[in-house]
C-alpha cells in the first residue's frame, strides 16, 4: 500500500473530529470566540462523539480508500511511463472521511432500529437520548463536506468527490428507507433475492463505493478505472452484507444478530438463500412464523432457516473472487492490486 503524505500515520477519523473542535476552527465556524460559547457548543457535540469514534471498528473503508489510491498511481505511471506526473500525496485525513459518514449512518441506523450497542458499549442513543444522537448522526454526516474544501487542491476532483459523497448519502438513505418499510412476510417468495441484492447494494455497497470512488478520484485514476473501481466498492460492500446476514446464522457467536434481524422482520440474505432451497409453502410457513413473532416462534424460525444455509457458506467468497476477477481485467497487473485483494479476502475471517 502507498503510504500517505510524508507518511504521516493517520489519527483515525476521531483526529478530523477533534481538529473541527479545535478552538480557532470552532470560533471560525461558529463566527465567535467567546471562550463560554465555545465550551458550551464542544460540551453539547464533542464528547460524545468522541467516545463513539473511540471504539474499536474494522476500518474498511478507510482502507479502500488508501488501497485505490494506491492502484490509481500506479496506473498513472504505467500508462505515462517514467515521465508522467504522479498524483499528489495522499493526505492522510481523506479515508477517515468515509469513516465519519458511516460513523453518523450507524447513529442513525440504531435509532431507527431500536439497537442496544455498538462496538462493544451501548448505541449512542441509549447514552444521550435520541433526540441528541440524531443530531450527531447528522453532525457527522455534514463534517466531511467541509473538511473536502481543506483535503482536496484540484476544484474539479474536490467538486466530483463532493459529488459522489452526495450520491452515495442518498443511496444509503434510499437502502435505509427499504430496510424500515418492508417486511419480509408481506413479500412475495420470488421478491426476497432481488430485495435483499437491492437492500445490501444502496445500505452497504454505496459507502464501499465511495471509498473506492474517492482513492480513485485522489490518484488521478483514468475514467475506466475509475469506474471498475467504484464497481468493485459496490461488489465488495455486497458480499460484505451478505456475509453479515449469514454469520448470524452459521457463527454461534453472532446467533444474536440473526435474531434480531428476524424480531425486525428484515428481507435478509438468511431468507433469501434459504428460500431458494425451499417451496412456496415451506416459505409461506416460515413467513407465518415471522409474523407471529412470538419469542419461542423467532427461535423455531431461526433453526429452519439455519438449516438451509450450509450450502449457502461459499457464495460470498465466490462473488468476491467475481468481482476481483473483473477489477484484475483494469488492475490486475498493478502491485497493489494484490494488497487489495488480500484485504477483500481478508473481511471473511471477521464473520467465520
Amino acid at each position: 500500500m502507498q503510504a500517505a503524505a510524508n507518511d504521516a500515520p493517520s489519527r483515525g477519523a476521531r483526529g478530523l473530529l477533534d481538529d473541527h473542535f479545535e478552538s480557532e476552527a470552532l470560533a471560525e465556524l461558529l463566527g465567535t470566540r467567546d471562550a463560554a460559547a465555545l465550551s458550551l457548543a464542544r460540551g453539547a457535540t464533542w464528547p460524545a462523539l468522541a467516545e463513539l469514534l473511540a471504539r474499536p471498528g474494522k476500518g474498511v473503508r478507510a482502507e479502500m480508500v488508501e488501497l485505490c489510491y494506491a492502484i490509481a498511481g500506479e496506473a498513472c505511471a504505467r500508462a505515462g511511463g517514467r515521465s508522467a506526473t504522479p498524483p499528489p500525496p495522499l493526505r492522510p485525513e481523506l479515508p477517515q472521511l468515509v469513516e465519519l459518514l458511516h460513523a453518523g449512518s450507524l447513529i442513525i441506523d440504531d435509532i431507527e432500529d431500536n439497537a442496544l450497542s455498538r462496538r462493544g458499549a451501548p448505541a449512542l442513543h441509549r447514552l444521550i437520548g435520541p433526540p441528541r444522537a440524531i443530531n450527531a448522526g447528522n453532525f457527522l454526516y455534514f463534517l466531511p463536506l467541509l473538511a473536502l474544501e481543506e483535503l482536496e487542491p484540484d476544484q474539479a476532483v474536490a467538486l466530483a468527490m463532493h459529488r459522489q459523497v452526495a450520491r452515495s448519502l442518498l443511496r444509503c438513505h434510499h437502502g435505509q428507507a427499504l430496510d424500515l418499510s418492508l417486511r419480509v412476510f408481506e413479500m412475495p417468495r420470488s421478491a426476497l433475492r432481488a430485495t435483499a441484492e437491492l437492500c445490501s447494494s444502496l445500505k452497504t455497497g454505496a459507502l464501499l463505493e465511495l471509498g473506492c470512488a474517492l482513492g480513485a478520484l485522489a490518484g488521478r485514476a483514468p475514467p475506466s478505472l475509475q469506474r471498475a473501481l467504484l464497481r468493485f466498492g459496490g461488489e465488495m460492500g455486497t458480499t460484505l452484507q451478505m456475509l453479515d446476514d449469514l454469520s448470524g446464522f452459521l457463527n454461534p457467536s453472532r446467533m444474536a444478530k440473526g435474531l434480531e434481524d428476524l424480531l425486525a422482520h428484515r428481507p435478509t440474505w438468511a431468507w433469501a438463500l434459504a428460500a431458494e432451497h425451499a417451496d412456496d409453502a415451506t416459505v409461506a410457513g416460515w413467513q407465518e412464523l415471522s409474523r407471529a413473532q412470538a419469542a419461542g416462534q423467532t427461535a423455531l424460525l431461526y433453526e429452519k432457516l439455519a438449516r438451509r444455509l450450509d450450502a449457502a457458506r461459499e457464495l460470498p467468497r465466490q462473488r468476491l473472487e467475481r468481482a476481483l476477477a473483473a477489477l484484475s481485467e483494469e488492475a490486475g497487473a498493478l502491485p497493489s492490486f494484490a494488497a487489495l485483494a488480500d484485504a477483500a479476502r481478508s473481511l471473511e475471517e471477521a464473520y467465520v
